[in-house]
């Protein structure tokens, strides 16, 4: 029997940490027990509470799974069949759960995998492909992918008029802080809680990157940036965000000499994981008292949110790669974390509808992609 237990009072470094054990016929199960206490290391309590259940799940299917030759499954050799019966059959059918708790089990799960690879407790990570719903048509499911976009991606004249511009502080400091906070979202993918990660935006490392210099000349920077997974990904910032950043770090934020740059004026760290998140609904909704603004456009911005702006981000990152002439499939994902490709799919296929690429969209076969799999390719006809 599988269940999960709460343990509160962890001690780790000068945190207290709450997590969850992991038991089967109450001895602890070592792997997952690990999974949940890094999620509670490296992010709110809220996400390793919303994991524990979906690992608790998974690993009562597992216990419970029994293959055709007599054998039982475990995690470290289930087949993509069996990960598509479970949260198709199981999930889908039986429970009859929506997606957007389908795709925090996928989360949770697809998290477990990779911590077990990075962590080194197993040698490979599984390529599944996810699989929760029947074939459906190929108009209907691309159509989705559009409506969802259109209402989620805002240009970067819209991120200067409608959010930069509505930043409301005395302090020259906070401003010049904040229009960067939103920035990082919008033009550098970051997380709302990898803004104030005190691995992130050091400033010894961005001076030693960005020295002080009267001539510098307009460039891109490259920077590792500590987030999802407890790894590093590089990512590319774009010649006006280096700009803000440089003018911040040599200007206002002078006296700042350790830490992460998005800090108090004093220097102290800002502890408000979600700060970044709480900016851009300050902003977005002092937009939305415009008298000017539509009640759709409204409606769109108050369901936008700061992580929205990641999407934005991914959507443009596919542009600079036509732009350069560099391969989307393989930069995007290293720009964004992406572990699956179905992810990076969206945003390709979005930024093609965007800039009317007819060409990319001609060219474009789903059916190579895990989510041509899962949507529409039919019977013999691959």
């Amino acid at each position: 029997m599988i269940e999960c237990k709460k343990v509160e009072g962890i001690e780790f470094g000068l945190r207290t940490l709450t997590s969850f054990v992991l038991l089967q016929d109450g001895l602890p199960l070592v792997v997952p027990t690990a999974f949940l206490f890094n999620t509670a290391k490296n992010h709110k309590f809220t996400t390793v509470d919303t994991y524990q259940n979906p690992i608790k799940q998974f690993f009562t299917m597992i216990e419970k799974s029994k293959r055709a030759d007599g054998s039982f499954s475990d995690w470290n050799s289930l087949t993509d069949r069996e990960m598509s019966g479970y949260l198709y059959g199981h999930l889908r059918q039986k429970k009859n759960l929506k997606d957007s708790s389908m795709q925090t089990h996928i989360a949770a799960i697809s998290g477990f995998y990779r911590y077990a690879y990075d962590h080194g407790f197993t040698a490979r990570i599984p390529d599944f492909s996810f699989s929760y719903q029947e074939a459906d048509d190929k108009s209907t499911f691309l159509r989705h992918i559009s409506i969802e976009m259109h209402d989620v991606y805002f240009t970067e004249q819209e991120f200067k008029d409608h959010l930069v511009s509505q930043v409301e502080e005395i302090d020259d400091f906070n401003r010049e802080r904040n229009e960067l906070v939103l920035a990082l979202g919008y033009q550098a993918g970051f997380r709302t809680f990898e803004v104030t990660l005190e691995e992130n935006m050091s400033v010894e490392k961005l001076r030693e990157k960005l020295p002080e210099d009267k001539d510098r000349l307009p460039s891109t920077l490259t920077f590792d940036v500590y987030g999802k997974g407890s790894v590093y990904r590089s990512v590319i910032f774009p010649v006006s965000l280096v700009d803000r950043i440089y003018k911040f770090l040599w200007g206002r934020a002078k006296h700042i000499k350790k830490g992460n740059l998005i800090c108090r004026k004093n220097g102290k760290r800002l502890v408000d994981d979600s700060f970044a998140t709480k900016l851009f609904r300050e902003c977005a909704d002092r937009y939305c008292l415009r008298p000017e603004v539509t009640p759709k456009e409204r409606q769109r911005w108050k369901k936008r949110s700061y992580h929205k702006g990641r999407k934005c981000f991914a959507t443009n990152a596919v542009a600079l790669c036509k732009e350069l002439k560099k391969d989307p499939w393989v930069y995007v994902p290293q720009w964004m974390g992406h572990t699956d490709k179905k992810t990076t799919f969206k945003y390709i296929y979005f930024d093609a509808l965007l800039n009317n690429r007819e060409g990319v969209l001609a060219k474009l076969s789903l059916d190579d992609t895990q989510y041509g799999k899962r949507h529409y390719t039919k019977k013999g006809n691959k």
